[in-house]
């Protein structure tokens, strides 16, 4: 009788600590389910960052460019041609990151990583350049003024 009491015994709680750990063949699912949205969530996290960053840098793009385009309206024919050049230098990095920013829409999640690295590289291209053409314009202007 004792036996069969401890054998009832453990079988309750067996049964208890099952349902209060909800350990169930759902629970597979779930778990798996979950692991898919928090993916489904980095990964749209991330493309809204890439995303943020191209066109943070898209507009930096659009306002130097209004500045070329100010600056081209007076100046001598010797800095516009200069300018004509950065302005044409700049328009193509805005295409780049555009063309980047429309990659970055129609990418799946198979072909995220490889998006991602070249949206990467296109930021890190364009930002360089971007740095050397602000360079350049600042050096002609102050050239101007020491030679005046």
């Amino acid at each position: 009788m004792k036996t069969l009491l401890r054998i009832l015994a453990m079988v309750m709680l067996t049964f208890l600590m099952l349902s209060l750990t909800k350990c169930n063949p759902n629970n597979d699912r779930v778990a798996g389910n979950n692991e898919e949205t928090t993916l489904a969530e980095d990964l749209e996290r991330e493309r809204d960052e890439v995303r943020k960053d191209l066109r943070e840098l898209r507009k930096d793009l659009d306002r130097e460019l209004e500045k070329v385009n100010r600056k081209i309206d007076k100046a001598t024919d010797v800095q516009r041609e200069r300018l004509e050049d950065a302005n044409r230098r700049l328009t193509d990095d805005r295409a780049k990151v555009d063309e980047t920013l429309e990659d970055l829409e129609n990418a799946s999640n198979e072909t995220w990583e490889e998006v991602k690295v070249a949206a990467h590289n296109t930021s890190r291209d364009v930002k360089a350049a971007f740095r050397e053409v602000g360079n350049e314009i600042r050096d002609l202007f102050q050239d101007d003024k020491t030679s005046n």
